[in-house]
C-alpha cells in the first residue's frame, strides 16, 4: 500500500477517534455505505431513544465487517441490560438477528451478545424457543455426518471445516442456553432441552460436554444419569462444572 495512503488513513482514524458524535450523526453514518467510521460511531452511541435507532444498530450485527459486528454486539449487550431500551429488540426480526449474532464466526460477537442475554429476562423468554430449534438443527447435521462412510474420521477430523463450523455454532448456542431462564419453561420446552443435552453430553469434543455440564449445574431436577456421566467424564474441565 502506498505510504501516503497509509498516512492518510491513520490521520482519518485519529480524527474519527477524537470526534464527538451527536445521535443524529451516528444514525446518518449507519445509513451510509462507507464502513470506515461505523465502529467508532456505534461505540459512541450512549442511549437509544426510539425504535429507529435500534433498527439501525441491530442491522449492523450481521452481514458486516467484523469490527462493525463486534461494536454492534457490545452496544446491543449494553442496551439489553436496561429494560426500557431492551424493549426495542423484542420484535421477531431482532430476536432472530440476535440468534444469528450468538453464532457469529467472531467469538467476541457471540460473547458480547450472550452477556447481554444474561441480563435481559424478556429476551430470554423470546429467544429460548428459537434457540432450541437452532440447536436441534445443528445436532441433526452432526448426526447426518455420522451416517456417512468413515463417519468417525469426519467427526474427529479437525480439518473438516463444515463440521468445525457446526460445532462452533453448537458451542455458542449452548452458552446462550445456559444464560436463559430455562428452569421457568413448560414441560415441552424442558423435554426439548433434555433431548439436546442427551446428545451434547456424549459428543466427542470436550468443550461441548463442558457447556452441557454447565447447563446441568444450573438445571433444577437435572437427570441423574447425565449428571453422573459428566461428573465422571475423562476431562477435568467437564467434571469441574459439576464439582
Amino acid at each position: 500500500m502506498d505510504e501516503s495512503l497509509i498516512n492518510s488513513l491513520i490521520k482519518k482514524a485519529v480524527e474519527i477517534t477524537d470526534k464527538p458524535y451527536t445521535k443524529e450523526e451516528i444514525i446518518a453514518i449507519l445509513q451510509k455505505d462507507d464502513e470506515f467510521e461505523k465502529p467508532v460511531a456505534i461505540l459512541s452511541l450512549d442511549t437509544l431513544e426510539d425504535k429507529r435507532a435500534a433498527e439501525a444498530l441491530i442491522s449492523h450485527l450481521t452481514g458486516r465487517d467484523g469490527r462493525i459486528r463486534e461494536a454492534s454486539a457490545i452496544k446491543i449487550s449494553e442496551f439489553l441490560c436496561d429494560t426500557k431500551t431492551a424493549e426495542f429488540f423484542s420484535d421477531e426480526k431482532s430476536v432472530r438477528t440476535i440468534l444469528n449474532g450468538i453464532m457469529d464466526i467472531n467469538p467476541n460477537v457471540g460473547r458480547a451478545i450472550t452477556d447481554g442475554i444474561k441480563n435481559c429476562p424478556s429476551l430470554q423468554t423470546l429467544l429460548l424457543p428459537l434457540l432450541l430449534e437452532r440447536l436441534s438443527e445443528l445436532i441433526e447435521k452432526l448426526k447426518e455426518m455420522s451416517k456417512t462412510p468413515y463417519f468417525e474420521n469426519k467427526l474427529n477430523d479437525k480439518r473438516n471445516h463444515a463440521k468445525n463450523k457446526i460445532v462452533f455454532n453448537l458451542y455458542w448456542g449452548l452458552e446462550a442456553l445456559c444464560n436463559t431462564n430455562f428452569n421457568n419453561s413448560d414441560n415441552t420446552i424442558k423435554e426439548k432441552i433434555l433431548n439436546i443435552l442427551s446428545f451434547s453430553s456424549r459428543y466427542t469434543d470436550y468443550t461441548i460436554r463442558e457447556k452441557t455440564a454447565k447447563i446441568l449445574s444450573k438445571m433444577e431436577n437435572a437427570p441423574d444419569d447425565l449428571l453422573q456421566k459428566l461428573k465422571n467424564d475423562e476431562n477435568f474441565y467437564v467434571k469441574n462444572q459439576l464439582l
